[in-house]
């Protein structure tokens, strides 16, 4: 097996870096947007669900245009660099925007007078933030493939990722979170959290930006297919099609439970939102941060695919465990007095299990989409990295939409109501374990039957670039089609 060369621990730590400012971004949405439309600037849940859903369609135009823009540019930064600037400006704008929403439209009365300019302006800005995502993450996601050829070492640059979303996941979920209890959960305090993450998430993409000035990458490719040819390629492609569909089922649920935990917490527990919040990424920081290092080790020896299966199992009990979950919960009291600050132990647990999930999902589904790209560039001769991360992209925003639908339909149904005094019913209840439970649950066994099937480990990879070497695409374009599938 040939020597991998490893990437200077510099550039794996400034390219990790904007996975924070993504973080803020994604999770920002898809944890606090519909609590806010709900229950601060007052749309009917079935709607705030729907306006979602409705921007992230908008990511079919978004997502492909940003890949092959990035593919195709030419310039002293390279391709995918211009546009981790612009990106980095337009995110931590609409980021401020969409959470400072200037109309308070009435819930009776949505579709007239300022219920029509809150929904339009709502959209309006979600879209802006689409398009920034789309604009950083899309060249951000195919930068790894290009940075280095090693399997094991694709594996490692995206560990220093997982670390860094969680951070940023931790500054949205707790730091927001906090922030929001503290200042009473209205529009000051949203617009205060909206604010801090901005300049998070400007901060951290143009480090990301700075700091991979030297990384390196790829040109532009001289081989030019048809688009008949350039679609089959996707379409042969079977190891990128099986981590899309893993990545879609597995995030479908994340995304519901994301928008779930703020209703369970605040609706149906009744427990202080900052206390839970606090409890609950305490665990699963503490699985981040030592469980990421030992998932790169044990990928090594049950692959990639076994590490991707473990951290979907986890993901499963995870969010089997919240059924569980009732009022008035067992704590540990980290003070004295009348109101102690309250540290929920059980909500730590589960933290953990969430993390080595979270940790698992992340690492492995990246470092699966690396190797992904390049065996369509040993097929075709192409480096089209950029479309192939907008795909990627452009189902992970789509999940991110499915997510709060199915949530803000069954809350639709089962007759929420942000004004109603007390716990919520038990239909609410139900709904809220719709996102929070069964949902993530369903997709975690989804994802398991996918990844049986999934059969491009570190060998298969190997043999595929011995192939390309022999029948040099180079000169034939459809010299690639000859490349085997990998088999088991």
């Amino acid at each position: 097996m040939a020597q991998e060369t490893k990437l200077p621990v510099g550039v794996k730590v400034g390219w990790a870096t904007g996975a924070v400012g993504v973080a803020v971004l994604m999770n920002g949405i898809a944890a606090l947007m519909l609590f806010y439309l709900t229950n601060v600037v007052g749309l009917a849940p079935g709607v705030a669900g729907t306006i979602l859903f409705l921007s992230k369609v908008y990511d079919a135009v978004t997502d492909p245009l940003s890949g092959h823009l990035s593919d195709k540019t030419q310039g002293k930064m390279g391709r995918r660099r211009p546009w981790l600037l612009g990106g980095a400006i337009i995110s931590a704008a609409s980021f401020l925007l969409v959470f400072t929403v200037p109309f308070e439209g009435p819930f009776e009365s949505l579709w007239s007078g300022e219920g029509l300019a809150t929904v339009s302006y709502v959209l309006v800005m979600l879209l802006l933030y689409t398009s920034g995502y789309s604009m950083f993450n899309v060249p951000y996601m195919a930068m790894p493939a290009e940075m280095t050829d090693g399997y094991h070492e694709r594996s490692s640059i995206h560990g220093y990722r997982v670390v860094f979303a969680s951070v940023g996941g931790f500054a949205v979920q707790t730091g927001g979170t906090v922030i929001l209890e503290q200042l009473g959960k209205d529009w000051d305090a949203y617009a205060t959290v909206a604010l801090a993450g901005s300049v998070i998430i400007l901060i951290t993409m143009l480090i990301t930006f700075w700091a991979t000035k030297h990384a390196p990458s790829h040109p532009q490719s001289d081989v030019k297919l048809p688009f008949k040819e350039q679609l089959r390629g996707f379409l042969d492609n079977t190891a990128f099609q099986q981590v899309l569909s893993v990545k879609l089922a597995q995030l479908i649920g994340v995304a519901a439970s994301s928008g779930g935990l703020f209703f369970l917490f605040v609706n149906v527990l009744n427990v202080p939102l900052d206390q839970a919040t606090v409890s609950l990424a305490f665990g699963m920081m503490i699985a981040v941060f030592g469980g990421t290092p030992i998932l790169v080790r044990l990928s090594k020896i049950v692959g990639k695919r076994g590490g991707y299966f473990i951290s979907a199992l986890f993901t499963g009990a995870a969010a089997i465990s919240w059924i569980f979950a009732y009022p008035d919960p067992p704590y540990w009291p980290l003070t004295g007095g009348e109101e102690p600050i309250k540290f929920y132990y059980w909500y730590a647990v589960r933290g953990f299990a969430t993390g080595i999930a979270f940790s698992g999902n992340v690492l492995f589904a990246m470092s699966m989409l690396s190797d992904a790209m390049e065996a369509d560039s040993h097929r075709t001769g192409m480096r089209r990295e950029g479309m192939y991360s907008a795909l990627y992209s452009f189902i992970e925003k789509l999940a991110a939409a499915v997510g709060p639908l199915i949530l803000g339909g069954a809350l639709q149904l089962a007759g929420y109501n942000p004004k109603a005094e007390g716990l919520a019913t038990e239909q609410v209840r139900q709904a809220v374990l719709v996102g929070i439970s069964y949902v993530p649950a369903s997709m975690a066994i989804i994802a398991c039957i996918i990844l049986l099937f999934y059969k491009l480990d570190e060998d298969a990879l190997h043999a595929m670039r011995r192939n390309s070497s022999a029948s040099k695409p180079s000169d034939d374009p459809r010299a690639g089609d000859a490349i085997p599938e990998p088999a088991e």
